[in-house]
């Protein structure tokens, strides 16, 4: 899992880039770090979103009997709830730059939360969306919290989320056989985990810019996923690349592809299409080294970071997710 913070100046200038992205410089502007995230404040589609997105959501408090604590989250509940209609849960959890900042922090940080929850979206899969926030434990030394470390260690919070996961599904009737399971670095890690730890809880899970103990994922052989990294984040692509040796080694099938991030989006949906003709129940994706970032931008970890919205930006590969069931 690697961090940075990101915060640059923009310029008078309105444009719109190859994948969608439409960038509105109007004024000069940095980047509002209280909700974590790198900098994206060129792209206007996200901010627009969130403003819109980010209120549909609940604030809700989980008080949990095993430690004691509390755990500040969002919950996402369908327009027109029927009780008597089973909807399936997306569950998002965000990297170590929302940790300590509070339960708006991983809805207003980028794609990963919101995206599932906007109209477009809900008019094709109306659905759950459980999006918890993390306090953390103490300063990792560096600065920063965070709930999983490199070392594959997990703090209270992480088996929380499992916790407060069951209290949701208990709550309202969400479809067991459609619990889906995503995340960016540090998220991401916990989705690995979460699919160790319970591997028949998820029907599919969506592993964006992350990497878990290779020793313990042999369960993820029997399981349906996308893979999705940038090829400059190095601690990503070599967990990437482990997962598919172990796979090989198991004779597990699993699709590839590598594009750019800047490919129009259009493009960028047929790549997917391409690669999900194969009909395998396992698919890689890397986007090219130095394509996720603004202008080619690769320290400090911006491979890693920019790498998060382009992955939650590929319409179909969350409509393959909707598709995924355990019966």
């Amino acid at each position: 899992m690697t961090l940075f913070l990101l915060s640059c100046k923009s310029s008078n200038k309105t444009s719109e880039n190859n994948n969608g992205i439409t960038s509105s410089n109007t004024k000069s502007t940095t980047w509002n770090q209280s909700y974590g995230g790198t900098d994206k404040s060129y792209d206007t589609q996200l901010l627009k979103m969130r403003e819109k997105v980010a209120s549909t959501f609940q604030s809700l408090e989980f008080k949990d009997k095993t430690t004691g604590k509390t755990m500040a989250y969002s919950l996402f509940v369908p327009k027109n709830y029927d009780k008597n209609k089973k909807y399936p849960l997306v569950l998002f959890m965000a990297d170590a730059s929302t940790v300590g900042k509070g339960a708006i922090a991983p809805l207003m940080q980028g794609y990963g939360g919101i995206i599932w929850a906007t109209d477009e979206s809900q008019a094709k899969h109306p659905s759950f969306v459980l999006v918890p926030s993390y306090k953390g434990p103490e300063s990792t030394g560096k600065g920063m919290k965070t709930v999983v470390n490199d070392n594959w260690e997990t703090t209270e919070e992480v088996d929380m989320t499992l916790r407060l996961l069951d209290l949701v599904v208990a709550e309202y009737n969400i479809d067991k056989n459609r619990l889906y399971t995503t995340g960016q670095s540090m998220g991401g890690m916990m989705s690995f985990y979460f699919n160790v730890k319970n591997p028949d809880l998820f029907a599919a899970s969506l592993f964006v810019g992350s990497q878990w103990d290779i020793t313990v994922l042999e369960p993820l052989a029997k399981k349906n996923f996308f893979y999705i990294v940038s090829a400059g984040d190095e601690k990503a692509s070599k967990g990437m690349t482990e997962v598919g040796e172990m796979l090989t080694k198991k004779g597990v099938k699993f699709g590839e592809k590598e594009f750019s991030a800047k490919l129009p989006q259009a493009e960028q949906e047929q790549q997917i299409a391409d690669l999900l003709s194969k009909n395998l129940s396992i698919n890689f994706v890397k986007f090219t080294a130095k394509t996720v970032t603004p202008n080619e931008e690769t320290k400090g970890g911006a491979e890693h970071m920019y790498s998060f919205d382009y992955a939650y930006k590929l319409e179909i590969v969350r409509d393959w997710l909707f598709k995924q069931s355990k019966k």
